[in-house]
């Protein structure tokens, strides 16, 4: 673990919720912004649920990579708008760059996000291996798990499996999660930023984390994880 604070941040609807591993114990607060987020741990790791990095030409390998990785839970992984298509507000503009850039439309889900890249680029740069990396709350649930959760987390089986392998890794776990349902309304924040927070916590504790891809050119965009052994076929 690096000096500092662990800290985990996801998107949600009241801005970023970020969970806090420390001396302290964990604990899960809300931040208006991803700058919010930054000034307030200036030492530490921070792990965050958005791409940093953009691709132009083609599809990161880092998604790629990452999909591949989880299987049947490749479909959690989405890819990000171009550099282009992340400054276009209107979403048949940005699919129409975007496919002209890397040769594919793009998904909503991407395209609601692209507010969320632009504060991170802001804050972080193109740096990829800094205090700031991009991080996959399904690759790190799958370092604690050992293989891909097959469940989602948005149904019942699924949280509750990653709700004990968090309490598994961590002391107060259950409480911190449980503590910020209860502070937090679902409108601010859901029960998976919450979850997907905290693992990114834990992974911004460990003493070193896998990369998809696992080779990356000293300037490609790369997903930081805790590592787990791929099975074979």
């Amino acid at each position: 673990m690096s000096d500092g604070p662990a800290v985990g941040v996801d998107a949600c609807p009241a801005g970023w919720v970020a969970s806090v591993r420390d001396a302290d114990g964990l604990r899960v607060e809300t931040h208006e912004s991803f700058a919010s987020v930054a000034e307030a741990y200036p030492e530490g790791r921070i792990l965050v649920d958005i791409p940093i990095g953009l691709p132009a030409g083609s599809r990161r390998r880092c998604d790629e990579v990452a999909s591949d990785l989880l299987g049947c839970r490749g479909i959690s992984v989405f890819y990000p708008p171009s550099e282009r298509a992340v400054e276009r507000d209107d979403y048949d503009a940005a699919s129409d760059a975007h496919r002209a850039d890397v040769g594919y439309g793009l998904s909503r889900q991407a395209f609601h996000i692209r507010e969320e890249i632009r504060e991170i680029a802001e804050v972080a740069g193109d740096g990829y291996d800094g205090r700031i990396r991009e991080a996959h709350p399904e690759l790190c649930f799958a370092g604690l798990n050992g293989q891909p959760i097959a469940y989602a987390k948005s149904g019942e089986r699924g949280r509750r499996l990653r709700r004990a392998l968090l309490s598994d890794a961590v002391e107060g776990a259950e409480a911190a999660y449980a503590d910020a349902l209860e502070r937090y309304p679902r409108s601010a924040v859901g029960r998976d930023d919450v979850l997907d927070a905290m693992v990114l916590a834990v992974a911004a504790a460990a003493p070193s984390l896998s990369t998809a891809p696992p080779d990356p050119d000293g300037d490609e965009p790369r997903i930081y994880y805790l590592g787990f052994a791929v099975r074979g076929p």
